[in-house]
C-alpha cells in the first residue's frame, strides 16, 4: 500500500508496513557497480580498455573484477553514457560470464542505472555501502538480509527537488516507485509517543524512516520516447502546446490561443540549472509560454 505527497520540495512516499525482503528471492541477477578502464592499452592487450566492476551489497572489500564489454540484453543504451559516466557512478543489473578463450570476463546487463547528481556532493563507493530498489509488490529490496529478517518502515522520502531546481517529480516518483532506479538510503529510527512513556515497548517494533540519499535512475527506461516531438501545425493566433509525461515523453495537448502580452511568458524566466543539469523547454498550455526542465545531461549528451 502506497501514498504519495508532494511539497515544499520534498516527494514523500508513504508505504505502510513493508518488508525488506532479499532480492534473491526475486532475482536471480547481481547489481555491479562500474569504474571504466581508462589506461592507455598497447597493441595486443587483452584485459585493457574495458570496464571494472565491483560485486555490491556484500559489506566486504570486494576485489574489482575486469570486463572487457558490457552487453546489453533487453535494449540498446549509448556506450558513451557509460563510458564517460565517473567511477561507480553507474550500476549494472545482471551477471558475469567468462570468456574461456581470452579469459576475460564479460558482463551482460538487463539494466543499467546511472547516478543522479546531487549539487555540490560527490558520491564515493564504500565497502558498506548498501543499495536499495522498491520491487513488486513495492517492497524494499536489499541483497543482503536473510530470508526470515524482516524490517517493517513507515516512510521513504526523496529530496532531489530540494537540490536540482525544476527538476520533474512525477517523473522521480515513476523510477522510483516502479523499480526503474536504484538508490542509497539514510534510515532514522524512531517511537511513537506511546513507546517513549511505556519501558515495555520492544525497540524494534518501532518505525524506520528512510530518505532517499544517492539516487541511480534506470538508462534503460530513460530510452523510449521518440527523439522529437510531434510536430503541430496549427491554425494562425494558435501556438501547438505540449505536456510531459511521467516517463519523459512529450505528448501534444491542443492548440492554444498565443499570448500577446510578452510580459506574461517573461514573468517566468528560465532557471538556471545547476552543474551537470541541462535546461529544456516546452510550449504549455494556455498561453504557449515556455515550461521549463532540469534534467541530468547525461540523458541528453554523452558527457560526464
Amino acid at each position: 500500500m502506497k501514498k504519495y505527497y508532494s511539497y515544499s520540495f520534498l516527494i514523500f512516499i508513504f508505504l505502510f508496513f513493508l518488508n525488506l525482503k532479499k532480492i534473491k528471492g526475486n532475482d536471480d541477477f547481481r547489481y555491479y557497480g562500474v569504474r571504466v578502464d581508462k589506461r592507455t592499452c598497447q597493441g595486443g592487450i587483452v584485459k585493457c580498455g574495458g570496464y571494472f566492476v565491483k560485486l555490491l551489497n556484500t559489506g566486504k572489500d570486494e576485489p574489482e573484477i575486469y570486463v572487457s564489454e558490457i552487453f546489453q540484453m533487453d535494449s540498446f543504451i549509448s556506450e558513451g553514457k557509460l563510458r564517460y559516466a565517473p567511477d561507480y557512478h553507474v550500476i549494472i543489473r545482471g551477471d558475469l560470464n567468462l570468456d574461456f578463450q581470452n579469459d576475460v570476463y564479460q558482463a551482460e546487463a538487463y539494466n543499467l542505472y546511472r547516478l543522479m547528481p546531487i549539487p555540490g556532493r560527490e558520491f564515493t563507493l564504500k565497502n558498506d555501502t548498501t543499495f536499495f530498489t522498491l520491487g513488486n509488490p513495492h517492497n524494499l529490496l536489499v541483497p543482503t538480509l536473510p530470508e526470515t529478517e524482516r524490517n517493517k518502515f513507515d516512510c521513504l522520502k526523496n529530496h532531489y527537488s530540494k537540490y536540482v531546481t525544476n527538476v520533474q517529480e512525477n517523473w522521480l516518483e515513476y523510477l522510483i516507485n516502479t523499480g526503474n532506479s536504484v538508490f542509497t538510503v539514510n534510515n532514522e529510527l524512531y517511537k511513537s509517543e506511546d513507546e517513549k512513556i511505556s519501558s515495555n515497548k520492544n525497540i524494534e517494533s518501532s518505525i524506520k524512516d528512510y530518505n532517499i540519499e544517492y539516487l541511480f535512475i534506470s538508462l534503460t527506461n530513460s530510452n523510449n520516447c521518440p527523439k522529437k516531438m510531434q510536430e503541430i501545425r496549427c491554425v494562425e493566433g494558435l501556438v501547438a502546446t505540449y505536456v510531459r509525461s511521467f516517463n519523459h515523453c512529450y505528448i501534444f495537448f491542443e492548440c492554444a490561443p498565443r499570448s500577446k502580452d510578452k510580459n506574461i511568458c517573461m514573468a517566468s524566466p528560465p532557471p538556471r540549472c545547476p552543474r551537470n543539469y541541462s535546461l529544456t523547454s516546452i510550449p504549455s498550455y494556455p498561453n504557449g509560454c515556455l515550461k521549463y526542465y532540469c534534467d541530468p545531461t547525461f540523458l541528453l549528451y554523452n558527457i560526464a
